[in-house]
């Protein structure tokens, strides 16, 4: 699982429901039947193949039909699913896993650790990053036990297997081509899956259904019958407040943008908020080009001082009660080790002045300071098309305006902001978001130095160190420690600011769908699907 930017694509990934059908009356005991409609999507995949991002299907609704080794829950914590337990040895690095006996797919075959092999060697053969290299070999002890026998350790060994495939379906097939229209065995065109619900019918243009898997072996099969994924046609999202508002859609679920606060406060409309892996940041320009007094430390950190993080949550999510300033680049709120070592940066524009003039910046006729005989007019860029964005500019530039530091706005489109502005480093600040799985192990690209994904050209020997020696940790407190130390380094570096986690929102009107739990990892509100039921 890598750290990756936001697209708005993805950031919008948005999951519509309807409720089409009802079960029992008893509003206390869950009864199984009914159909929920969801639409749109936002865009129809291209295919259903998880293995290759160009199929562009959301990876939540995949682990419905496909589930892994482990899931995430709500808490961030990992939960074994198609295992009862990993255990391993240090030296040598080893992992076993111990298959649940009652695990099968919905063809009644069972999953056995052949599968385990099976998805290890095809991920291998495609080359695809999700399998570190310093896996030596994958076998099996016996039907349901498996070894991996590592070179080295590795520290992010949970989100192994998160999809495991059907050898016994897939043994022969090209996993280039299959899974155009479905998940189905190749062998007999049958659905497959092993999770609670299966992929049933799927209309190009229009929609795509997932149907009750009915040998599912988790402990109890789905309450639903189906679920029914429509695609989306803009205007977007005026045009899914309106249905929701005559009664076609009672259940929405998309990342907060300003239109939903106001939507959030109609009569008859209930919202539950909660936040999501995905967070937004400034990131300001070390490298080579950009304004050079961005190079000082203090004029980073006056910068940060200048910015009311606090009042950005409030004014942009005024909603979402729980919602705060992100504190640590590493951890995020709700999990286990995470430290508030950004919490020094409140609102101070008098100290953001301060730091200015020690930094030898003397304030123009303007109010705006100039460095080195450089007016401090930093360019900020960001992606166009996203209200919640372009508020947060517009906050900023009026807060950093008190500090006598003027922002220069620039909206680009997404795929030039993610494809030349950030890897060209064509900026001063950059505003944009990073997304992932709540393993830390990947931020290190973030921030070491000559990271994949470092687009601030931050290089820290200490930083990159405890970075580098935290994927080897396999013990979670002791990897806790080192990139903790990690993130408070960088605080007092700054080279990027975070703002705060981005919320996602469920809204409804009128729906008896009970079961609902928010989940803002990655697996989405359909993480439990098989606990919904409705209530008539």
């Amino acid at each position: 699982m890598v750290a990756r930017p936001l697209a708005l694509a993805a950031a919008i990934a948005v999951s519509l429901l309807a409720v089409s059908g009802a079960g029992g009356a008893d509003a206390q005991t869950p009864k199984r039947g009914g159909t929920v409609v969801g639409g749109p999507v936002t865009f129809e995949p291209a295919c259903f193949n998880l293995l290759f991002g160009n199929c562009r299907i959301i990876p939540a609704f995949v682990r419905q039909v496909l589930e892994g080794a482990f899931e995430v829950g709500p808490d961030l914590s990992y939960r074994p699913n198609l295992v009862s337990q990993v255990t391993y040895t240090k030296k040598p690095f080893t992992l076993t896993y111990h298959i649940r006996p009652e695990a099968r797919w919905s063809d009644g075959v069972p999953v056995t650790a052949r599968d385990f092999v099976f998805t290890w060697q095809t991920y291998s053969k495609l080359e695809l990053p999700d399998y570190p290299p310093a896996i030596r070999s994958v076998r099996a002890l016996d039907a349901k036990t498996v070894r991996v026998d590592f070179r080295s350790r590795f520290a992010g060994w949970r989100d192994l297997f998160d999809m495991v495939l059907p050898w016994h379906a897939l043994a022969g097939a090209d996993p280039k081509t299959m899974w155009q229209d479905g998940i189905d065995n190749p062998k007999t065109g049958d659905p497959i899956g092993s999770g609670p619900f299966l992929v049933g019918s799927v209309e190009r243009g229009r929609q795509f259904t997932l149907v009750r898997n009915r040998r599912y072996w988790g402990p109890h099969q789905a309450y639903l019958d189906r679920l029914v994924f429509r695609y989306f046609t803009p205007p977007f999202p005026g045009s899914l407040f309106g249905d929701v508002r005559g009664g076609n859609i009672d259940w929405i679920s998309l990342l907060h943008e300003p239109e939903l606060t106001a939507f959030c406060r109609e009569p008859g409309i209930t919202c539950l908020t909660a936040a999501t892996m995905g967070w937004e940041h400034i990131a300001f320009r070390l490298r080579p080009g950009g304004h050079d007094a961005l190079k000082q430390r203090s004029v980073r950190q006056a910068i940060a001082y200048g910015i009311d993080r606090d009042a950005l949550v409030r004014q942009l999510f005024p909603d979402f009660q729980s919602g705060q300033p992100l504190q640590n680049f590493i951890f995020q709120p709700g999990q286990r080790f995470y430290e508030p070592h950004w919490k020094t940066y409140s609102y101070q524009p008098a100290k953001a002045r301060r730091l200015l003039e020690e930094a030898g910046c003397r304030r123009g006729a303007d109010g705006i300071y100039i460095c080195s005989g450089e007016r401090l007019s930093l360019r900020l860029v960001t992606t166009a098309g996203i209200l919640r964005r372009a508020r947060t500019v517009e906050l900023v530039q009026a807060q950093l305006r008190q500090a006598g530091v003027e922002v220069v706005p620039s909206f680009v489109p997404t795929s030039a902001f993610f494809g030349q502005i950030l890897p060209n480093g064509d900026y001063d600040l950059a505003l944009f978001s990073f997304g992932g799985g709540p393993d830390p192990g990947p931020k290190a690209d973030i921030w070491r130095c000559g990271g994949l994904d470092n687009y601030t050209g931050y290089c820290s020997r200490l930083v990159t160190q405890e970075f580098v020696q935290s994927q080897l940790i396999v013990d979670a407190e002791q990897r806790a420690r080192a990139l903790n130390r990690a993130d408070r380094q960088m605080a007092k570096a700054v080279p990027a600011l975070p703002l705060y986690q981005i919320p996602r929102t469920s809204a409804f009107k009128g729906i008896r769908l009970r079961g609902f739990v928010e989940n803002g990892t990655q697996e989405g509100v359909l993480w439990n699907s098989e606990d919904w039921w409705l209530e008539r």
